[in-house]
């Protein structure tokens, strides 16, 4: 295989080790439950982070406001 078809495969089976696992499914609903609400009440999401994080919370939350 080729370096794209082993990351292509691996993001396969994460995602479906992702989408079989009840708890972190619930984990990630009640966050975008809490999102959600938060926007609706007229409040805020905050991103943070520190050296690499920082660069990743920036890119969260300019896909928040547009598109990259």
């Amino acid at each position: 295989m080729t370096s794209i078809q082993d990351d292509l495969c691996a993001s396969s089976v994460l995602a479906q080790s992702l989408a079989s696992d009840k708890a972190m499914l619930q984990a990630i609903e009640a966050v975008v439950e809490l999102c959600v609400g938060s926007l609706k009440a007229g409040g805020k999401i905050l991103f943070a982070g520190n050296g690499g994080s920082a660069a990743d919370a920036q890119h969260m939350a300019g896909e928040f406001v547009s598109r990259f």
